[in-house]
């Protein structure tokens, strides 16, 4: 494509917007080095003709390490559809911020809503086509907590046509780990384990009285009552 380097230059003009937006929104963070990803089977076999075609099919990378409560004990994993377990994750979408695409996916994939608490840290990807094309594109990996929902499995459906032509019907696994149950994962394994190492100490909630323990209480307390009404009168005669 002759006016290809056009494209490939506003997609790398991009990419510096979106990180140096998110560096505003978070602080410092981490910045790793680059990585080349690509090309996917549900993409198409070559490169698009403009920018905007480009972030249509490949606009950005955001993954999100899911703590189910505030303790921080266990993380939130799916089943990737080309298998192995990873953290919630998926492309950024035209007009999303990575934080839109992060709380996005963690509704579509795991059925749950989250609290964004840190952005982990960023890196540049140079996504890779069949024709050899290659287009700059911003990854974000945030840590977040569950604020409300309850794991469910995302049905894969016409999302990924390519997947869904040989596997009809196919669902995507979810499920919650410990430091000690935690399985081996396509990428972050040693982060998500850093995560869950040093953990809140645990404290069992009070459990609540019943109403027989309550109605007890309360009898002890007004004989205890009685009694000193009781001696009060006797030394006054």
């Amino acid at each position: 494509m002759d006016d290809w380097a056009e494209i490939e230059a506003a997609a790398e003009r991009r990419t510096d917007r979106v990180l140096a937006e998110l560096t505003d929104r978070w602080g410092d963070h981490e910045r790793r080095e680059q990585i080349r990803y690509g090309p996917a089977e549900i993409d198409p076999d070559g490169p698009p003709a403009s920018l905007a075609a480009q972030l249509e099919t490949m606009g950005g990378i955001v993954s999100v390490v899911v703590f189910y409560t505030d303790e921080r004990r266990e993380t939130v994993l799916v089943y990737n559809s080309r298998g192995g377990w990873e953290p919630i994750g998926g492309r950024i979408e035209p007009g999303q911020r990575p934080e839109e695409t992060a709380r996005a996916e963690a509704s579509e994939e795991a059925g749950i809503e989250i609290r964004l608490d840190d952005l982990l840290y960023t890196r540049r990807v140079e996504y890779v086509w069949d024709s050899g094309h290659t287009a700059q594109v911003p990854l974000a990996q945030f840590a977040a907590t569950r604020t409300d929902g309850i794991l469910r499995v995302e049905r894969e459906g016409d999302t990924h046509p390519a997947v869904s032509r040989s596997h009809p019907g196919l669902s995507r696994g979810t499920g919650l780990f410990d430091a000690e149950t935690l399985p081996p994962l396509r990428r972050d394994r040693d982060l998500v384990v850093d995560l869950l190492d040093d953990p809140p100490a645990w404290e069992p909630e009070a459990e609540p009285e019943s109403e027989s323990e309550s109605e007890s209480e309360s009898e002890t307390e007004v004989e205890a009552e009685s009694e000193t009404k009781s001696e009060s009168e006797s030394d006054r005669t």
